[in-house]
């Protein structure tokens, strides 16, 4: 029930279903591999089942794709696919994108300063040990005793 005596109920999609698919995504989206697939193994193990199989089929083919992603690399007028030589065009952009990225970030004067971060610069420094004999009320501190 909400503020206005209303009862809430949880939105529907225009076909009928509900967010879980927006929730879905969100969640494989915002949390790192490890603990995403933690959750799916507990939460949904056909998922899981389903992730191990393609991992396990990556595993067993990784000579034969190495193989012929340097067979792409050294001869690139090779014709595997239609999809496949799209695909790695697209990685291709996509890696020499980030690798062009990270030699900005390299030659970034920003990047280069080792100054200490001021802001958390006194919490490793050890702290003043406090005088507890001194009052802000009086000169002595009196202590009660427990009745």
């Amino acid at each position: 029930m909400d503020a206005s005596g209303e009862e809430i109920t949880p939105e529907v999609g225009i076909n009928g279903q509900s967010n879980s698919f927006v929730d879905q995504l969100t969640l494989e989206l915002l949390m790192n591999k490890s603990q995403y697939h933690k959750l799916v193994s507990k939460t949904n193990p056909d998922e899981f089942c389903k992730i191990q199989n393609h991992y396990d089929e990556m595993s067993d083919y990784a000579d034969d794709i190495l193989e012929l992603t340097q067979e792409l690399l050294t001869n690139r007028y090779k014709n595997v696919s239609t999809e496949v030589n799209d695909s790695f065009d697209g990685y291709v952009r996509t890696v020499i994108n980030h690798y062009k990225m990270k030699e900005v970030e390299v030659k970034n004067d920003y990047n280069k300063h080792d100054e200490v971060d001021t802001m958390f610069d006194k919490m490793r420094e050890e702290p003043e040990p406090m005088n507890v004999d001194k009052s802000v009320w009086g000169k002595s501190i009196m202590k009660r005793t427990k009745y």
